[in-house]
């Protein structure tokens, strides 16, 4: 009994030391910065003198009864989040059935979809802006079919959002299109012929065999979809500025310029930062149960 204890013992002690490093680390570089992150939230703190005045809930008050700019971000954002899901993970399942249904050159289309996603959303960013100001009008000049493309693309409140959308479509497709691939690769071919058999149109072994065995794969790209999402920042920072006006400002780029513009007010950021952080978790909980629900039916 003492000598399984002691290997016990030993066993926990050599598991810790393979640990530490990283332990050390996540808690140097994460834990500590978010911990002094929420405690800052709660203090008018201008991210420049050494000393912060604690002020309780002030910050979080006035967020969600003196802020229009913030709940305008905050719906920006919930637009943004739930048209680029459901747009990319549509489009891309769509594709991946297309490509694993017979199509040829597989390799090759894998490769043409997923290549937008190795480059930097800066640098996808910056090319795109030079489409929206001046390649998609120049093609517009071509003929006069082509005369609707002649839009203000980020110029036009009413636009800039959807531009910064279909962008963020492209750039992502790709990434979920290996992972639907992925998944529907594991699917084994005697059950979609034994559907077949048994009279199973395309669409219906579609819907009751391949959707039903590829909500891992779903629940992935849903939830990788969502959280990016929420947290986008580089790709409407690059592309739009949060502008014309506010229309594009998602929550991120408002906690930026609230922290780190003009106003240096990095205690209500942080405060901001919480309530994205708490949004993020609330919303990424309900959706892992949610799918997994399904995965269990499945």
């Amino acid at each position: 009994m003492e000598s399984s204890l002691s290997r016990n013992g030993k066993q926990f002690r050599s598991l810790l030391l393979f640990i530490a490093p990283f332990l050390l680390v996540f808690t140097m570089f994460f834990l500590y910065p978010l911990a002094r992150g929420v405690v800052l939230s709660f203090t008018d703190w201008n991210g420049i003198e050494r000393t912060a005045v604690f002020n309780g809930l002030q910050n979080y008050v006035e967020l969600f009864t003196d802020d229009n700019r913030f709940l305008h971000s905050l719906w920006i954002t919930f637009i943004f989040t739930a048209c680029t899901v459901v747009a990319s993970n549509f489009v891309s399942l769509l594709l991946a059935v297309m490509i694993e249904s017979g199509a040829r050159f597989k390799n090759t289309l894998r490769t043409l979809f997923f290549l937008p996603y190795v480059f930097s959303l800066v640098v996808v960013g910056f090319t795109w802006k030079i489409m929206y100001i001046e390649i998609i009008p120049d093609i517009a000049k071509l003929s006069s079919l082509l005369k609707f493309l002649n839009l203000d693309y980020i110029g036009n409140p009413h636009l800039a959002l959807y531009s910064v959308i279909i962008m963020n479509i492209w750039f992502g497709i790709g990434y979920y299109l290996i992972i639907y691939l992925a998944g529907m690769q594991t699917i084994d071919s005697s059950v979609m012929e034994a559907a077949s058999i048994d009279g199973a149109t395309g669409w219906r072994r579609f819907t009751a065999i391949t959707v039903p065995l590829l909500m891992p794969s779903i629940s992935i790209c849903v939830f990788t979809s969502i959280t990016s999402s929420l947290k986008i920042f580089d790709a409407i920072f690059v592309l739009t500025g949060g502008g014309p006006g506010y229309s594009t400002e998602s929550i991120a780029l408002n906690i930026y310029y609230e922290a780190f513009g003009t106003a240096n007010r990095f205690g209500y950021g942080m405060a901001k930062s919480v309530v994205l952080g708490v949004i993020v978790l609330i919303i990424s909980y309900f959706q892992l149960r949610f799918f997994k629900s399904r995965e269990v039916e499945a």
